[in-house]
């Protein structure tokens, strides 16, 4: 925000892509597209940065002996990518033997697959490309700039309208579209589902793998135990997308104290205040609402037996700050 209360074009943008969930697709574009400024003109020619995978920028060269030589200059060019360009994204380059030109970036940072293979070119969605041209002129960007936005834009939605027609899934916490359910489990889930299919080791399949790392975060953890006691609390020192995974096992840990209440709660009348309680803060996060703010509405929220249960009412609960 400058001093005259007008946010940076920047800034604009990044929350509109954030909104569309192709935030991401961008950093990893850009790193790419920045390589041939990092490295400069003369590297720059035998040398093709292709794409950005968790934090690892894989760059194509066109030999060996090339490879070892730039390996030793990678941090100068991480430096150059956080100190002259302000990309934090770019953890680490790795730099293999392969082709220098005409690879297509994906948004997972994979090659694309040639034209024969790839079957009939997706088109962005009509109704969400529309949405992206109000937004943008609502920005009130100038010609140029809403032009080149609305380019980039166009691509990542039709990027992302062509994975999700390959099955691909769309992140429920951050938006970002992933392989999901397409990769095979490994060996040990495979064990572990046919022990459980809800076993607690298993990865929550439905995050992108970035959500998916971030719920094994000792903050993340401790922040959604926070928000599971207090909804609408604010946890500190997490990104967003961090904080609607925080959110997400909030939910999931109240979800699991509510199936194991209800049928102990049925047994044993005393514990219905205890069910209150779980069922209020679900309904609190559902609704995104502070505590203090649900009412019996909100109960539709939740899994419909636990309203049944209460009569889809919390008139019983007592100080909603217990």
């Amino acid at each position: 925000m400058r001093d005259d209360g007008v946010k940076p074009v920047s800034d604009l943008l990044n929350e509109l892509f954030r909104r569309k969930g192709m935030k991401r697709s961008l950093r990893r574009a850009e790193a790419v597209l920045l390589w041939p400024r990092i490295v400069g003109a003369d590297v720059a020619r035998f040398s093709t940065a292709r794409a950005l995978r968790d934090g690892v920028l894989i760059v194509d060269v066109s030999d060996s002996e090339t490879a070892m030589h730039l390996s030793m200059q990678r941090r100068r060019f991480l430096a150059v990518y956080r100190d002259t360009y302000g990309v934090t994204d770019v953890k680490e380059v790795r730099f293999q033997v392969g082709r220098l030109k005409g690879e297509a970036l994906q948004e997972d940072g994979g090659r694309s697959a040639p034209p024969a293979a790839r079957g009939p070119e997706r088109h962005a969605d009509p109704q969400e490309l529309a949405t992206l041209v109000r937004e943008l002129d609502g920005l009130g960007l100038d010609e140029e700039l809403a032009a080149a936005a609305l380019k980039a834009g166009r691509s990542l939605l039709a990027l992302r309208a062509e994975r999700l027609a390959n099955g691909y899934s769309v992140c429920p916490t951050c938006g970002a579209v992933h392989e999901g359910e397409l990769i095979p489990l490994t060996p040990r889930e495979e064990e572990l589902r046919t022990l459980r299919a809800d076993h607690p080791d298993l990865p929550d399949r439905e995050l992108c793998i970035s959500c998916r790392r971030a719920t094994r975060e000792p903050r993340v953890i401790a922040a959604a135990r926070e928000m599971a006691h207090a909804p609408g609390s604010a946890p500190p020192g997490l990104g967003e997308d961090e904080s609607a995974v925080a959110a997400r096992l909030a939910c999931s840990y109240l979800d699991a104290a509510l199936k194991e209440l209800v049928p102990r709660a049925i047994a044993q009348p005393h514990l219905r205040q205890h069910v209150v309680h779980a069922a209020a803060r679900r309904a609190a996060l559902a609704a995104g609402k502070a505590l203090d703010r649900v009412v019996d509405d909100d109960l539709r929220l939740i899994d419909e037996r636990v309203g049944r249960y209460l009569n889809w009412t919390l008139a019983s609960r007592e100080d909603p700050r217990q």
